[in-house]
């Protein structure tokens, strides 16, 4: 046991640490071994932590923020799984697109769609006619396939995936001129954790150089330079084995873990290891024993060691409370590096350095600095208000200029332009559109189906304020296919269509004024006709109606003659013989008249005879004679001789005729009684009624058609105003895209090229559409990340009274994730700021037992830290012209050197 002496006297001497110092010093083996073997059990019993990492790394962006459930709505609606997790195999052929190459291809998208562990979905672009000039080149050199990955952005699964696939793609063109390449953020990432595990190798070995030079600059001594760096490293892997442990048990770690928890303990295991070497190194000139030296360094500087790293560790463990996971991992592993550090500083130092004193080593050396730091001190004794000024002056200048940091989001600039993804980019670039695969989507999610005349309006209207928005160059959808507004659907083009065809019409009825003259001068002929038809019918059948009338009488009258009809008839056989016997009978009849001429020769004889008066035979021949000589003088024997003369003349037996003239009487009785049935007098009446209306009618048309046709000519003249006017409106709106206005009918899906290229924007039952933004800003960039917000901004702002007034409308991709990435990032510093400094506030305030001194070292802490980043600032970006990692602002925060005095 080695006898120590503690040091009195002293405020700033620790009971306790002098007491753990006697300790250590007095079992330096122990000691020794014990953190030897606990790196050693540590290292067998639990896996590296790299490979810990890789297995259970947690998603450095949280899955709900806004971006992230955008692209998992999109995925669902659109069935695009993986789609935030979508990484692209580049190809590229000197040759083109060749049937080999085709088939290569398609053996690569068989393979990939057979892996069911890494790839979720598969998008052959080439297999449909729509998209595959999408996916092909112009030139026709390179092409690209689309495929979803299992796991998140940046998570391990998504890496794997990534290697996997590239692994199949390099197999598949293996021997052929192809190039491949896997790419897109998914890839970036997964290239990022691989380049920093290569570039922490060589950062830990440069700094491990840097700082060994540097110490055997400051000691002049071999031993002592190295001494700091063997306690480093023991507490790193000391360190490496808690964190993989903690790890393996369910504690959250990241890709950043490894790097920063050894950049930490390298900072500040250097710095605790200098402030003990410092002070035994102090002890030792003023005459101590080693052993008393090194106690007295443990309980003075190992209070301020102790300070800070309790200071620096609850700042890291208040980073479990941030919202970026990268943080609330990373705070955890370097409070534990710190607090590890901090124990190997006051257990495994002092012994390695008392091991050290008996071989005569670690001794210190002449000190060439000390009238230097004196007149430094000196100065600012003396002088403390101008020398201040002047601090205060170049601090504040390096502030402002921190003002102008800009913080860079691009993970491509962190690592070589040879790494698979830069080199895909970079193949890409030469062939498409800049940063094609890294695409921006404006998202509307509607409890309606918008696939309506107006919906489609709507959405074409909130399309049209994104694309007037500064920085958007193009906004490709179901309303634009192209990037550009459906000629057809423009009120504007429909416009100048109508109005061409009204332009048309208004011509061929100039053309056919004729017609319509014709037109007028035929309906006034025909009302002139009809006109003249009454008046005839009028005039005509006037008489007519009294025929009628009288048809009933005529009726009666001819059944009066049917009697003699029938003596005709039956006297007609006679008639007929007599006709055949009539030259006879005119003989007779002139016999007969000359017989009677002789008789009535004698009738004055009788006369005169008084005995013919008497006798009543002679007056009866007497009177008889008298008669005879009247009917010859009446003429009857004379009619008897035409009679039979014209008997004799008859060419048609009078049996025939009175056959005939039965006939027709029968007929005409027939024919009268119908008529009389009929009542035709009141039909002729009616007759002469409809013909009257009729005239009368056809005037009335008449003089409508005059009418309509003066009409007529008056619409052709507006018509042609009109058509003019929609000519001239489509003609000056043509190529705006405010005034055009949008009309698109909802059967327009049923137009199959249309539907085709619709599918690719609308889901299927219509309640998801999106809308692909193409900006002329770096995807990766500042003006991204606002351009995303302002498009989300303006998206919003033209629901209102709209039929997408109850849709949810956001905005997905890589430059709406690095917006919530900066937005979280902002909340984080804010938060973690003012925990830190609030935890450094309350334990300066302890140690200090003072209000002001605290705040004087706070405010020290601060500027220096604003001065610190504007350095930084002219440094990277006014004379290396890079931009500030995202990271880099919280970290330099949290993790300064809090130390503030010197015992």
């Amino acid at each position: 046991m080695v006898k120590l002496r503690r040091s009195t006297g002293r405020g700033e001497y620790s009971r306790s640490l002098g007491q753990v110092g006697r300790f250590v010093l007095s079992h330096k083996a122990l000691v020794a071994g014990v953190w030897v073997a606990v790196a050693v059990v540590l290292a067998v019993l639990f896996p590296q932590l790299e490979t810990v990492v890789r297995q259970q790394s947690v998603d450095p962006i949280p899955k709900g923020v806004p971006s992230f459930q955008a692209l998992d709505r999109m995925g669902e609606a659109f069935d695009e799984k993986g789609a935030k997790t979508t990484v692209f195999v580049a190809m590229e052929d000197p040759a083109g697109l060749t049937e080999p190459a085709r088939q290569r291809y398609d053996d690569l998208v068989v393979r990939l769609r057979a892996d069911r562990d890494d790839v979720q979905a598969v998008r052959d672009l080439l297999a449909d006619p729509i998209t595959a000039r999408q996916a092909l080149s112009e030139d026709g050199k390179a092409w690209y396939l689309p495929v979803g990955v299992s796991g998140s952005l940046g998570g391990p699964t998504a890496a794997h995936a990534v290697e996997s696939i590239r692994e199949t793609a390099a197999e598949v063109f293996t021997g052929t001129s192809t190039t491949v390449h896997v790419t897109g953020p998914t890839a970036t990432f997964s290239d990022q954790i691989v380049t920093a595990e290569k570039d922490l190798v060589v950062i830990t070995i440069a700094t491990v150089v840097l700082i060994a030079i540097i110490l055997l600059i400051v000691y002049r001594s071999v031993f002592t330079a190295l001494l700091p760096l063997l306690v480093i490293g023991i507490s790193l892997a000391v360190a490496r084995g808690v964190m993989s442990a903690l790890g393996e048990l369910g504690m959250p770690v990241s890709q950043f873990t490894v790097a920063f928890m050894t950049v930490i303990l390298l900072g500040a295991g250097v710095d605790y290891s200098v402030f003990v070497i410092s002070r035994y190194h102090e002890r030792l000139r003023q005459g101590a024993a080693a052993s008393d030296a090194l106690i007295d360094a443990t309980a003075t500087i190992g209070r301020v060691i102790l300070a800070s790293a309790s200071t620096v560790a609850l700042a890291f463990l208040a980073m479990v409370f941030g919202q970026l996971s990268v943080f609330a991992t990373l705070g955890p592993a370097c409070a534990v590096a710190i607090l590890i550090g901090f124990l190997a500083t006051v257990t495994l130092l002092p012994p390695v350095l008392l091991w050290a004193a008996r071989w005569g080593w670690g001794a210190p050396r002449k000190d060439l600095t000390r009238r230097y730091w004196n007149r430094i001190a000196v100065l600012v004794v003396r002088r403390p208000a101008p020398l201040l000024a002047v601090s205060l002056v170049g601090l504040t200048i390096l502030s402002v200029t921190a003002l102008g940091i800009q913080i860079t989001y691009d993970d491509r600039d962190g690592q070589p332009t040879t790494t698979d993804s830069n080199e895909g980019y970079a193949l890409l670039n030469r062939h498409f559109p800049q940063d094609i695969t890294i695409a921006e989507f404006v998202v509307v999610d509607s409890p309606t189906d918008l696939r309506t005349t107006n919906g489609l309006a709507d959405l074409d209207q909130m399309a049209a304020r994104i694309a007037q928005i500064p920085g958007v160059t193009r906004v490709v959808g179901v309303t634009r296919p192209t990037g550009a507004k459906l000629e057809q659907a423009q009120l504007s083009w429909q416009n100048g269509q109508i109005g061409d065809r009204v332009a048309g019409s208004v011509g061929e009825g100039q053309a056919r004024k004729g017609d319509l003259e014709q037109l007028r001068s035929g309906a006034d002929q025909l009302a002139d006709g009809l006109e003249q038809l009454d008046i005839q019918i009028r005039t005509n059948l006037t008489p007519l109606a009294g025929i009628l009338n009288q048809v009933t009488t005529i009726g009666a009258e001819i059944g009066q003659y049917q009697p003699l009809l029938q003596t005709l008839t039956a006297a007609a056989p006679q008639l007929d013989q007599a006709a055949q016997n009539a030259p006879q009978l005119a003989a007779l009849a002139e016999q007969s008249s000359a017989a009677i001429a002789t008789i009535t020769s004698v009738l004055p004889l009788l006369d005169n005879s008084a005995l013919c008066t008497q006798l009543p035979q002679c007056s009866t021949l007497r009177q008889q004679a008298r008669d005879l000589a009247a009917l010859r003088d009446s003429g009857f024997f004379t009619q008897i001789t035409t009679l039979s003369t014209q008997l004799a003349q008859m060419d048609t037996p009078l049996t025939a005729v009175t056959n005939q003239l039965n006939a027709t009487v029968a007929t005409l009785e027939t024919t009268l009684g119908t008529i009389g049935a009929q009542d035709l007098p009141t039909k002729l009446a009616q007759l002469q009624t409809g013909v009257s209306q009729l005239a009368a009618g056809s005037r009335t048309l008449a003089e409508g058609v005059s009418a309509l046709v003066d009409s007529n000519l008056q619409q052709l003249a507006g018509m042609a105003t009109l058509a003019a006017q929609l000519q001239t409106t489509a003609r000056e709106t043509r190529g705006s895209d405010s005034a055009t206005g949008f009309y698109l009918p909802k059967d327009a899906f049923a137009d199959q090229q249309f539907a085709d290229v619709a599918r690719q924007f609308i889901s299927p039952d219509g309640h998801t559409v999106r809308y692909a933004v193409q900006t002329s800003f770096d995807p990766y960039s500042a003006d991204a990340m606002r351009l995303a917000s302002t498009i989300a901004t303006v998206a919003n702002d033209a629901k209102p009274n709209t039929t997408l007034t109850d849709s949810t409308v956001s905005v997905a991709g890589f430059p709406a994730i690095n917006a919530d990435l900066q937005r979280l990032l902002t909340n984080d510093f804010r938060l973690l700021a003012l925990a830190t400094l609030a935890i450094v506030g309350i334990i300066l305030i302890i140690l200090l037992r003072s209000l002001v001194a605290p705040i004087y070292l706070l405010g020290t802490v601060v500027l220096n830290y604003t001065a610190a980043l504007g350095i930084g600032v002219l440094i990277f970006q006014h004379i290396l012209h890079t931009d500030i990692a995202w990271p880099v602002p919280l970290l330099a925060f949290i993790e300064p050197s809090w130390v503030w005095w010197r015992p």
